[in-house]
């Protein structure tokens, strides 16, 4: 089968409910006789192997029966590794939620819980939390007393955060085959979220396997998967996938996402993550919404280099751009040049103990300054890589 049929199928495949004529397509694809190792190696790599499961047991005798076995295998393997990250999370939501605390489980299993209704349909591979900052020492000692650890292989800065420094990485935390990341900037900017207030007193309750807890309303999430995503460089489909699912859902508000876009200059990610799951998979984003959701031409027109819609229906592997990006187009859109400055600063020139911390060095080595000019360097050497081409 050729390349882009195999991605064809893919994306096909990428959708719990593709309906009737992706179905018919996807039937036909299946009948080219496809390279069927390729086809599961790619799927997941993609995160959409669950998806591809279900929508491949749909075609019936043909698929190969020791294919429909591995397929079958790998969702159940999927489903066994995330109930068990849900249940050693019970513990932290329970001790939490007896406290009071403020914290909202996020992406992966909210989103296989409330919108895929099937824990083995979105893998995930950590465990992303929202935590109301002053919330945080509380929740510190709570996962110290249950075990867990800060991860060793990931940039830490140790002990409370501190909320002037904006553009931190989040901390990892981990017990046993649990990996647990925390956030603290709502939306998962590098800039303080301007509906602070807002953010945390609207947090919803979620009942996640027996464990009560709380999740973000669908258009802040919707957000925050939009900016995610952008940040990977939409180097997974099922990001993609997620954003679509949620899109879709019934009583989404446009109106409510729009205003969060405007006030928290997130548009041109949120445009261009509805553009991309439209070409993915047409009808997703009704017309009347996409055109309200338009950012100013040269935001769009830079989305539109960066991440070209043609890369992600052949699923091409690009290079990935820094990850700050989206802060960027969100300083643009607020037009503030104290956050700017201040955002640029801290993004190319963390603080020494956080920059030790992640290259593992003493705060006093002289290897510091190479460090911070390798960090000055990476985005123009990934952006002359880009412009030649390179994969």
């Amino acid at each position: 089968m050729e390349t882009n049929n195999l991605a064809r199928l893919i994306v096909l495949c990428g959708r719990p409910h593709p309906g009737p004529r992706a179905a018919a397509e996807v039937r036909r694809l299946v009948g080219l006789d496809p390279d069927w190792g390729e086809l599961i190696d790619r799927a997941e790599v993609e995160g959409t192997l669950p998806l591809l499961f279900k929508n491949l047991e749909e075609s019936g005798d043909l698929v190969p029966a020791g294919v429909r076995d591995r397929l079958k295998s790998a969702y159940l393997a999927n489903l066994g590794r995330n109930a068990h990250a849900v249940r050693a999370l019970q513990p932290v939501l329970e001790a939490a939620g007896k406290l009071g605390l403020k914290i909202a489980v996020t992406k992966g299993p909210r989103l296989a819980w409330t919108v895929y209704r099937d824990l083995g349909l979105r893998p995930f591979w950590d465990v992303d939390v929202f935590v109301q900052p002053p919330d945080w020492p509380a929740l510190g000692r709570i996962l110290g007393r249950l075990g867990f650890a800060e991860a060793e292989d990931g940039p830490v800065v140790r002990g409370t955060p501190l909320r002037r420094l904006d553009w931190t990485y989040s901390p990892y935390f981990r017990k046993g085959g649990l990996f647990l990341e925390i956030h603290f900037n709502g939306l998962g900017l590098h800039v303080p979220i301007r509906s602070e207030r807002e953010f945390w007193a609207s947090l919803k309750p979620l009942g996640l396997a027996g464990s009560e807890t709380l999740m973000l309303p669908d258009e802040y999430e919707f957000c925050h998967l939009c900016l995610h995503a952008q940040q990977h460089s939409y180097a997974k489909l099922i990001w993609l996938t997620d954003i679509a699912e949620l899109a879709s859902r019934p009583g989404f508000d446009w109106d409510r996402l729009l205003r969060i876009c405007r006030r928290e200059g997130t548009l041109a990610p949120v445009a261009h993550g509805l553009r991309l799951a439209e070409a993915l998979w047409p009808g997703t984003v009704p017309r009347a919404v996409r055109s309200r959701f338009e950012p100013g031409l040269l935001a769009g027109a830079v989305s539109r280099f960066l991440w070209p819609e043609s890369h992600q229906a052949l699923r091409r592997q690009r290079l990935a751009w820094p990850y700050y990006l989206p802060s960027f187009f969100a300083l643009w859109e607020r037009k503030s040049a104290v956050a700017a400055v201040r955002t640029v600063s801290g993004i190319l020139f963390p603080p020494r103990r956080w920059m030790a911390s992640a290259r593992s060095l003493p705060e006093s080595s002289p290897r510091l300054y190479l460090e911070y000019a390798r960090r000055l360097w990476r985005p123009v050497k990934l952006a002359a890589k880009r412009l030649l081409g390179e994969t």
